[in-house]
């Protein structure tokens, strides 16, 4: 407010100086000088301010509002330039904290089907646990995370994951894929849902109250278990680089926009300068 009201106070000035004789053109290059003075500064809002200032004041000093305009475009564009900074400063500094995250994760991507790699917490490889019952949490590099339920044993064609927490529990029936096969005579069934339509599994293992219990249900029976605290943590670590990628690629997005906008205000500087 203050700002404004010394701007004000100025062009008041002006109107002052014109009753004592200046012209308005003189009183309008003076605010000019001004605004040039702000800019130098770097206080490209009051710039702009003052700029204004000059077209509404001074609507006949055309030498003044077309320097003024000059300096509006000069504005703009070193606002854009910071912003340009400011935004890859920032996706830096996210894209160095994913490296961080990641460097203790799988990554897992087969160049023939796959057009997006996803990771996955070393313990929960499949390899290592060919004999476990457990949900395994992964993340694609876009941060779309999903749960797989995993089962061997007796077939029980399952579709319905239970976790529950004491008196508190929440269900998905709604799986995207299901795998079955039977290898040496032992039913597998692997079950995939997605973050967002897991009917909030991830978020309430995620909140930590633990132990779980997991239920499994379907057309042929149910199986419980309890969940180990590695794969709680496992869904902990893979939801936390989840949210960390889509920042990054809301950063990446903010940053391609604002250079698409810098690229053409210096077209058009390099245009106008063109034509002088």
């Amino acid at each position: 407010m203050k700002r404004i009201l010394s701007i004000s106070f100025a062009c008041a000035c002006a109107f002052l100086f014109l009753s004592c004789g200046e012209s308005s053109a003189d009183a309008a290059m003076s605010l000019l000088g001004e605004a040039k003075e702000l800019y130098s500064a770097g206080e490209f809002n009051r710039t702009k301010i003052m700029i204004d200032s000059i077209s509404a004041a001074y609507p006949k000093a055309y030498k003044a509002r077309r320097e003024a305009e000059i300096l509006r475009r000069e504005v703009l564009l070193k606002e854009k330039e910071r912003d340009v900074e400011f935004l890859s400063k920032e996706l830096g500094q996210l894209t160095a904290k994913r490296d961080s995250m990641v460097a203790t994760l799988s990554f897992n991507k087969d160049g023939r089907y796959q057009d997006t790699g996803y990771y996955t917490v070393p313990s929960q490889a499949i390899k290592l646990n060919p004999y476990n019952n457990f949900l395994r949490a992964s993340v694609r590099e876009n941060g779309e995370a999903y749960v797989t339920s995993f089962y061997r044993g007796k077939r029980i064609a399952h579709t319905t994951v239970k976790v529950s927490s004491g008196d508190s529990y929440v269900v998905c029936d709604k799986p995207f894929l299901t795998r079955s096969y039977k290898e040496l005579g032992v039913y597998n069934e692997r079950r995939d849902y997605k973050y967002g339509a897991d009917g909030g599994i991830m978020d309430f293992i995620a909140a930590g109250n633990a132990p779980f219990t997991v239920e499994l249900s379907g057309g042929n029976g149910r199986y419980e278990y309890t969940l180990r605290a590695e794969d709680a943590e496992a869904i902990v670590r893979i939801l936390d680089l989840a949210n960390l990628l889509k920042a990054i690629g809301e950063a990446q997005e903010m940053c391609d926009e604002a250079q698409r906008s810098l690229d053409f205000l210096r077209k058009s500087q390099s245009r106008s300068q063109g034509e002088k």
